[in-house]
């Protein structure tokens, strides 16, 4: 394995803006956290945001951040590193990555026998990733199908939404909702008019939404 470049990925804190929204938007969509694709937790170990999306098809992303460093691993269904292979760079890392990123490949929350993608950034800067080959593709480009949302924004949610929730959402309240417009009630109506925003409070405050 070596370093790349991933030039695809949005800016850090759009990463997780976007992240926090979709699952804010979920959790008003659907009471019921099972059926939820998108979840984020903003105090899921001291000092890390954790946000992720399983497809329900045996595809899922890992989004964690600290600080200034946040690192994302992906992988899609029945394209991964082979498990042999893995576990040779989980013993002997032949990159230096930071300890976000490590955490990922390598501790049981996050999944480890399996890699698609792995990126990561540091203090703001550019995004870097761990450069193989899945099945004749790239890594680099391995997360793409999965990070569509991360990449495009509310219009991905909006298409996501029909498909999924089998809903069309409000585009104006959802472009508000990804820019963190402040969450009260008339917006949660918006996004999902049967929602029941007095109980949906403390799962928006447990993602780290803003609150009106």
């Amino acid at each position: 394995m070596e370093l790349c470049s991933i030039d695809w990925l949005p800016e850090p804190d759009v990463v997780m803006a976007r992240s926090k929204a979709a699952a804010a938007a979920d959790l008003l969509l659907s009471p019921d956290a099972d059926l939820r694709q998108f979840q984020c937790k903003t105090n899921w170990a001291d000092g890390i945001t954790m946000a992720s999306r399983h497809d329900g098809g045996g595809s899922y992303y890992f989004v964690v951040q600290s600080g200034d460093t946040i690192a994302i691993k992906a992988c899609l269904l029945r394209s991964s590193l082979s498990p042999d292979s893995l576990a040779r760079f989980q013993r002997n890392p032949t990159v230096e990555m930071p300890d976000l990123a490590v955490r990922l490949i390598n501790e049981p929350e996050f999944r480890y026998q399996e890699l698609s993608f792995l990126a990561w950034s540091e203090k703001g800067g550019p995004w870097q990733g761990l450069k193989f080959r899945v099945d004749g593709n790239l890594s680099e480009d391995m997360g793409k199908p999965l990070l569509e949302l991360i990449c495009v924004g509310p219009k991905a949610f909006y298409v996501y939404g029909m498909t999924y929730h089998e809903v069309k959402i409000d585009p104006p309240s959802l472009k508000d909702l990804f820019k963190l417009a402040p969450m009260d009630e008339v917006l949660a109506n918006a996004i999902a008019p049967e929602a029941d925003f007095a109980s949906a409070r403390a799962g928006l405050e447990a993602i780290g939404y803003p609150l009106a």
